[in-house]
């Protein structure tokens, strides 16, 4: 915009910075009155400032209809059908094989006595069935017995071996069920005493003592069935004449092949999860598992 002077006549220019000449300024950035409409946040609950209503109305959670739950039920069902006997066949191996473990430990100190003594001690006082009592009939200990003799032979400083077995054993009559504890509770310092007093005897192996039940030892969770213990002089009159001892007998396993198995040592058996001797699930030191699975090994 240009001005006439007065006097001259001739435009003048507007001074820069003229008041009168400012253009519109730009609303800065930032203004109050500038602020755009703000966009819903994402996951607002409820209706604030800034947060416009949905007009989508909320729908309730869908539950279950009675044939799902059904059709669920019986998938479970079946699996648990289906694993079970896998479960309990797994529970029985893990036992079998806890207790065969603990054979084969009573089999190496058996071994160890030998090496020890020069002899494997005798499974009972006789091999014959002439003698034999009821377990809760009092039993005499006499020097000619076969305990007694193995006793002599070891300590022959001992005086009086049937008294010592009396006083170690009580009237239980020693046999095949009492020989693993009765021996591998090991002999006292004194060669004259070997048996008494029993808190001196230094076994040679390390018994769980809650599983010990008048003089015999328990495979774990077994009380009604102890291990039994033959030795091989005793395997020809157990197996023509099992060792009779009150209700139970005992007799020594034969070999399918001829003989008997372990002919030159002893014989370890264990009844299994019956608890019953001489059926399908016996344990012993010479199979490799059970009675049943060593059977059906032969016909392979």
């Amino acid at each position: 915009m240009t001005t006439i002077s007065p006097s001259s006549g001739s435009p003048r220019r507007k001074p820069s910075g003229c008041p009168d000449s400012v253009s519109p300024r730009r609303k800065p950035s930032g203004c109050p009155g500038s602020v755009s409409p703000r966009r819903k946040p994402s996951g607002c609950p409820l209706p604030v400032s800034g947060c416009p209503i949905s007009s989508r109305p909320l729908s309730a959670p869908r539950a279950f209809t009675l044939v799902e739950l059904l059709v669920v039920i019986g998938i479970i069902g079946l699996l648990a059908a289906l694993l079970t006997p896998v479960v309990m066949r797994s529970l029985a191996s893990a036992r079998n094989a806890a207790i065969k473990a603990e054979i084969d430990m009573l089999h190496m100190a058996i071994m160890n006595y030998r090496s020890e003594y020069g002899a494997f001690p005798p499974c009972a006082d006789t091999r014959t069935i002439q003698g034999m009592n009821p377990l809760d009939s009092p039993y005499t200990y006499v020097s000619s017995g076969l305990a007694a003799r193995h006793l002599k032979r070891l300590f022959p400083r001992c005086s009086d071996v049937a008294a010592q077995l009396t006083m170690a054993s009580g009237t239980t009559q020693f046999g095949p069920r009492t020989a693993i504890y009765g021996w591998l509770s090991g002999y006292t310092p004194d060669p004259a005493n070997p048996l008494v007093p029993t808190a001196q005897r230094v076994k040679l192996y390390d018994f769980d003592t809650s599983r010990v039940l008048n003089n015999s030892y328990h495979p774990p969770g077994k009380r009604e069935s102890s291990y039994i213990y033959i030795d091989a002089a005793s395997y020809v009159a157990s197996n023509s004449s099992p060792i009779v001892i009150g209700s139970a007998s005992y007799r020594a396993e034969a070999n399918p092949a001829g003989g008997f198995f372990n002919p030159d040592t002893f014989q370890i058996l264990c009844a299994g999860r019956d608890e019953i001797f001489f059926n399908d699930d016996d344990l012993s030191n010479f199979w490799p598992g059970t009675r049943r699975e060593y059977s059906e090994s032969l016909k392979q």
